[in-house]
């Protein structure tokens, strides 16, 4: 799995060249169609890979996530403790990337659609010393195909808080949870842009 995503890393890298605007959106890779022609109601995410030196940075932005995707997608997220109950059953432990069979299994018992699944590759606002650092994260976010398990949309996005800097500081982000929700609601601007329909409309 960790060949995967190195693959992932790389193919966004290769595009993120030279991408370093705040105008720049998320890098998104198409595999395979939205199902349910793109309406999707029900999600579950799970805790997120952390490859960083951040405790809990996994976790702390997947919860983040679930909720954005509440808000700007009136989507039915499967309440967290259900899903943590599922994997723990499953014995799949918080952040490792289920195998399809057990993503399949997951989706049917949470009565799902697809699943969220992330990596957290980069989350700084710290130096060694402990002095604190204009912000920055970059992640990769994957949509799982609830009847086979599949990788079908994967996204990258990175981000600096000093990128939203304007005149007098204003807008400036210097947190890493105001720059988790600003990563998490571009990277939905540009899912519903891109195909996935809210499940409203």
């Amino acid at each position: 799995m960790k060949k995967i995503t190195l693959f992932f890393a790389l193919v966004f890298l290769a595009f993120a060249q030279g991408a370093c605007s705040v105008k720049e959106p998320p890098i998104l890779v198409k595999l395979a169609p939205i199902p349910y022609e793109g309406k999707i109601c029900r999600v579950a995410v799970l805790p997120f890979d952390n490859q960083t030196n951040y405790p809990g940075a996994g976790i702390f932005f997947s919860r983040i996530f679930a909720n954005a995707l509440i808000v700007a997608g009136t989507n039915l997220v499967a309440h967290e403790g259900d899903t943590r109950k599922v994997l723990q059953q499953m014995q799949v432990i918080p952040g490792q990337m289920p195998t399809i069979e057990q993503i399949r299994a997951l989706a049917d018992r949470l009565g799902v659609q697809i699943v969220v699944y992330g990596t957290i590759m980069e989350l700084r606002e710290k130096d060694d010393r402990g002095k604190s650092l204009d912000p920055s994260m970059a992640v990769i976010i994957r949509i799982l195909e609830a009847d086979s398990g599949r990788t079908i949309w994967s996204t990258y996005h990175r981000r600096e808080g000093g990128q939203y800097r304007s005149v007098m500081h204003l807008g400036m982000v210097s947190s890493v949870t105001e720059l988790s929700k600003r990563i998490s609601d571009e990277i939905l601007d540009t899912w519903y842009t891109e195909g996935l329909i809210r499940c409203e409309e």
